[in-house]
């Protein structure tokens, strides 16, 4: 499956519970299918309300999707096999106080909380838990979450990474704190009001109400806002199903995010690789797989250093070394 494939198929499943629920069906009923099974485990990571169907067409569409999923079969060929994401882990009964969760690097993790929220932690990343009767505070201490959140008026759902604080208004979106102090929301469906705390105050300043397609970086105030394609927001969260995804994005933005998922320096040696278009999808643990792919496919020699030290060159450089 190309780049754009599994984009587009994971956002046929973001539009509707049905479809999530009619590949559960098949990858169950087809599971000597690996690759098919492979993709149930990962729709599993998606939480899906209940969705009464038409009456009389459910088997039509239900044999239409299998259609579906086989013209897809037969077009991909032979598909690439891929970290599947795990399935939520609800925890035991939830004792009073702060409930700390963390990743190590490469790993993700997901779990439901007490109040049937599902969260999805990225690489190395930790969040703090405090649900309490008249709120539900998450503290984003490192890294990414991906927040699908069970809307209670009566309870608000706050994500607070630094000092700046994300308040869930019926929605789900992803969080993440980056290494400068700076946030980024990306919001998958419902809205989000974004926040800055002011200095010597708990009091709020917000910055602004955010809708499903936005993704916004922001400290004291927004300083990157773009709406996108439901394709181009699954790209970007395909971490959740274990995958970095890349249509044409610059060689320099796919060593930093490698670098996100191992404890491997990677070095871009020559400057003019910097923006080289590449695109694919790679498991986020595989990173001698996606080395290789960028020399079998890119025409860019990967040598390493030593054991977590990797230099990137082009393909002339290297030949005439």
């Amino acid at each position: 499956m190309s780049a754009k494939d599994q984009a587009d198929f994971q956002a046929w499943l973001n539009r509707s519970a049905l479809h999530r629920q009619a590949i559960a069906d098949y990858g169950s009923f087809w599971s000597e299918l690996d690759k098919l099974g492979q993709l149930t485990k990962s729709v599993a990571a998606e939480p899906a309300a209940p969705v009464a169907p038409a009456a009389g067409g459910t088997k039509t569409w239900l044999a239409a999707s299998a259609a579906a999923i086989l013209v897809m079969l037969a077009v991909g060929g032979v598909l690439r096999q891929e970290s599947p994401a795990p399935a939520p882990v609800r925890p035991a009964a939830m004792p009073p106080g702060t409930q700390s969760y963390a990743t190590a690097i490469g790993a993700q993790k997901t779990f439901a909380l007490a109040d049937g929220s599902i969260v999805a932690l990225n690489t190395n990343s930790r969040i703090e838990v405090d649900l309490r009767k008249d709120g539900r505070d998450i503290h984003l201490l490192r890294g990414e979450a991906y927040f699908d959140v069970v809307h209670d008026k009566t309870r608000p759902f706050t994500v607070f990474a630094n000092r700046y604080v994300v308040r869930d208004i019926g929605t789900a979106f992803a969080v993440h704190l980056l290494d400068k102090g700076l946030v980024n929301v990306r919001v998958t469906k419902g809205s989000v009001e974004i926040g800055a705390s002011r200095k010597g105050s708990d009091a709020t300043k917000s910055l602004g109400i955010l809708g499903a397609g936005q993704d916004v970086l922001f400290g004291r105030k927004i300083l990157h806002a773009e709406t996108v394609s439901d394709a181009e927001l699954s790209r970007k969260l395909a971490w959740r199903q274990g995958q970095l995804i890349y249509s044409g994005q610059a060689l320099s933005d796919v060593v930093a995010d490698i670098s996100r998922y191992s404890d491997i320096e990677i070095e871009l040696a020559d400057p003019a690789l910097k923006d080289l278009p590449v695109g694919g999808a790679f498991s986020v643990n595989q990173t001698d797989a996606i080395l290789a792919a960028l020399e079998n496919n890119f025409g860019i020699h990967a040598q390493w250093i030593d054991a977590r030290h990797v230099r990137l060159t082009g393909g002339k450089d290297s030949a005439g070394k």
